[in-house]
């Protein structure tokens, strides 16, 4: 038996469904009041004990978790770019297509009165993005040393121009900042490669959320 589980942070139910994907059929489900106002993972460590007391799996069965919020806000992001039509509105649609709500949205070189203004909206993560592959570094690069200087302690998640991602990634990191790389959400200006980032965000969200 190969189980997923299936998490969804409702308003009122934290909500656990368990699939065999071996024999393609549903275990069980389970949930629990959601514990937003203490702390979201007790609510959903009572869904997961009541789906396992109820439904017999160990678990080693257990080969995958995906999570996903139906209650009002989810995972709150803000999308920092280069041209708003063409990098941001990328970064728009691997956002939304992965169930997170853009709370913020910039384009071009962000100065200290926007780095303010995010660190007041206290997002879950940041996606900082611009420039296709191999073409325009320099604003994505002020963009992260801007960044790095500030008191923002979400996660953030790099999906631009990679020939400097692994730069980028060492700026915030030395900065004490949790950051994770993906591919460019524009690698070219005639293709959007959003599948990466959206996956990447439905695990930081998992990240967030359980741990």
């Amino acid at each position: 038996m190969r189980v997923y589980l299936l998490v969804d942070f409702g308003s009122t139910y934290t909500k656990v469904t368990a699939v065999d994907i071996d024999s393609e059929t549903l275990v069980g489900t389970a949930q629990s009041p959601t514990t937003v106002e203490t702390d979201i993972s007790i609510g959903l460590n009572k869904a997961l004990s009541a789906l396992k007391n109820s439904f017999k799996f160990a678990e080693t069965d257990i080969c995958g978790r995906y999570a996903s919020s139906s209650a009002a806000g989810g995972l709150k992001m803000v999308a920092i770019g280069l041209v708003p039509d063409l990098t941001l509105s990328a970064a728009r649609l691997a956002a939304l297509g992965a169930g997170a709500k853009v709370i913020g949205s910039y384009g071009f070189e962000i100065d200290k009165a926007i780095v303010d203004e995010i660190e007041k909206k206290q997002c879950d993560i940041i996606m900082l993005c611009g420039g296709t592959d191999g073409g325009n570094k320099d604003v994505i690069l002020h963009n992260a040393d801007m960044l790095s200087k500030s008191q923002i302690n979400c996660p953030f998640l790099i999906c631009g121009n990679r020939v400097v991602s692994e730069t980028i990634r060492g700026m915030l990191e030395q900065a004490g900042k949790k950051v994770y790389v993906t591919n460019n959400v524009l690698p070219s200006v005639n293709e959007i490669d959003i599948e990466p980032a959206q996956n990447q965000i439905r695990e930081i969200f998992i990240e967030l959320r359980t741990n």
